[in-house]
């Protein structure tokens, strides 16, 4: 008798819920038959490639010349994540007196060959933000965040040390406008846009052991 009333009870509540799934149903449907056209038209591959000019300053000065690009996928008309790569050419500057009365720990630096200019590779996760329709003039937020490597076992001279690392810490937002060139396919643009650079490293001189790279600079990308 009582699993007869249980059954019952059962088929009483899945009765009363089946309605209320099906209106659940319905709605979701009606959701994805609008939002997945709407994903679809906005979302795919999107690529980049961009030549940057970064003056630094502070302390510790490198400038940079960069190539760069950056392959990944648009999740929507104003979200973009990918990864890239680049070619950095740095030069240093140096004091007039560099070198002078230095001595390196174990005299370490006398076993490398000294340079201040030099080629790196930075390695980064691509993030973009669009503010604005896609179909006109609008503004981007930039942000990459990775590593650069040095391409070199010579130390890089600069200021009155030098940078004993292979390996740097690399940050670079960028804040731009993003103008479209081609009516019919609104994804091809060029990108103008202002950045800043942090790069850390191993330093030595006679009293610091570490170094924060800054710099400001301009970037120019196209985008398809």
């Amino acid at each position: 008798m009582k699993r007869k009333k249980l059954l019952i009870g059962l088929l009483a509540g899945l009765g009363s819920v089946l309605p209320v799934s099906a209106q659940y149903g319905e709605i979701v449907n009606g959701l994805t038959n609008v939002a997945l056209p709407l994903i679809r038209q906005s979302a795919g591959y999107k690529g980049y490639v961009e030549a940057d000019y970064t003056q630094g300053f502070g302390n510790y000065r490198s400038n940079f010349l960069t190539l760069a690009t950056s392959q990944g996928y648009k999740f929507s008309d104003w979200f973009y994540m990918g990864a890239g790569i680049g070619v950095d050419l740095l030069w240093s500057k140096v004091d007039g007196g560099w070198g002078s009365g230095q001595q390196g720990p174990g005299q370490e630096w006398r076993s490398h060959e000294l340079t201040n200019s030099a080629v790196m590779i930075p390695v980064f996760t691509d993030f973009r933000f669009i503010l604005g329709d896609q179909t006109h003039a609008s503004f981007f937020i930039n942000l990459r965040v990775g590593a650069a490597f040095l391409c070199s076992d010579s130390y890089v001279e600069i200021r009155d040390g030098y940078l004993t690392d292979r390996n740097y810490f690399y940050f670079q937002p960028a804040v731009g406008v993003r103008i479209p060139v081609n009516r019919t396919r609104p994804r091809q643009a060029l990108d103008v846009g202002l950045h800043y650079r942090l790069m850390t490293s191993d330093y030595w001189s006679n009293w610091q052991y570490n170094a924060a790279i800054n710099g400001i600079g301009l970037n120019i990308s196209y985008e398809w």
